[in-house]
């Protein structure tokens, strides 16, 4: 029999007989979202998860593959916070006037809609068909192999591939694609050992065949008659001083462009984080940079609002995500205590 790794979000195996009388919404079901309502749950409150999605998980589920994270045993956590009375409200997209009523209708809100937004580049020909963001792809596959969409919702692959980047996300679009049967090059601005992917999915990725192009960053994309796109010039890069993240900046050398034959290009370069609100400073929230500001127990700007996860570190591992959320929860716990 296969032994299924259960991925435990809530710290107790029953609540509390005594309920403390005290309501939270969580907005967002990721990692972090899940996390803090299995904690809440099991100190006695009474929890609401918010999330836009037609299951719970966020990027457990509708982000990173079967294969590289096994979905039953997410699931069944995600059940066992549903028996501790965890209540998820599906389909629902929080915006400014949705979480002006959950301000009102709850004792606290914890904040946990993550990075969303995939960051696109500014370059000649990227409007042209077979450019897709990795997220994006990755998502829509993802609701197509839990059934949700129908396959022809989810982005066309064909048979020469380039993803660029050199993150997990990258590495995932790239081995996906592979397991098509594309020919997959992988193009990264900086050298391998400044890869943010694990070198175990690099590795992996090795391994299945794709091949890497280091110090080379995209100048244009080039379509047919078709306005789909066919090729992708490059420039050589070369590393220069630290930037802001503490590695080389990447650096273009004049007079090194070059192309490469692409029918599909996958764009994987990063994610925004997604607050639910489109304006911040009507709710009293501090924002820099698209993330929610808070201190190191997830408190924001405004008592009884918090935030955790990617929402207010920017994009990060699950690992990351699960530990500023428990923090949080420890602190909302004490604020709804005080306020008893």
């Amino acid at each position: 029999m296969k032994k299924v790794f259960i991925m435990r979000f809530a710290p107790c195996e029953k609540t509390p007989e005594k309920k403390t009388g005290k309501k939270v919404a969580i907005i967002g079901s990721g990692p972090a979202g899940l996390t803090v309502a299995g904690e809440l749950v099991c100190k006695g409150h009474e929890v609401h998860v918010y999330d836009r999605n037609p299951y719970p998980g966020g990027l457990l589920i509708f982000g990173i593959p079967e294969w590289r994270m096994p979905k039953e045993g997410i699931k069944k956590g995600i059940e066992k916070l549903k028996e501790l009375g965890v209540k998820f409200i599906l389909n629902i997209n929080v915006d400014d006037k949705k979480f002006e009523e959950l301000l009102r209708e709850y004792d606290a809100v914890i904040i946990a809609t993550g990075a969303w937004e995939d960051i696109k580049l500014n370059l000649p020909g990227i409007e042209s068909k077979g450019i897709y963001t990795a997220l994006d792809y990755l998502y829509k596959r993802s609701l197509w192999i839990e059934g949700y969409i129908p396959e022809d919702q989810v982005p066309k692959i064909g048979k020469k591939v380039i993803v660029i980047g050199g993150g997990n996300s990258a590495m995932d679009a790239a081995r996906t694609t592979r397991r098509l049967g594309a020919d997959v090059t992988v193009v990264y601005r900086r050298t391998k050992e400044y890869m943010p992917a694990s070198k175990h999915e690099v590795s992996a990725a090795e391994k299945e065949g794709i091949k890497f192009i280091f110090l080379a960053s995209p100048v244009r994309f080039i379509s047919d008659e078709r306005g789909h796109v066919s090729e992708v010039e490059f420039i050589r890069m070369k590393l220069g001083a630290p930037d802001k993240s503490g590695r080389p900046r990447p650096e273009p050398v004049p007079g090194t462009e070059f192309r490469l034959e692409a029918d599909t290009v996958i764009l994987a370069v990063g994610q925004r984080s997604t607050p639910p609100f489109s304006n911040p400073e009507k709710f009293g929230i501090k924002v820099e940079r698209g993330r929610i500001v808070t201190d190191e127990y997830g408190r924001t700007s405004r008592e009884g609002v918090f935030a955790c996860g990617d929402v207010a570190t920017g994009s990060a591992t699950i690992a990351e995500a699960i530990k500023t959320a428990k923090k949080t929860a420890a602190a909302v716990h004490e604020y709804l205590m005080k306020k008893a």
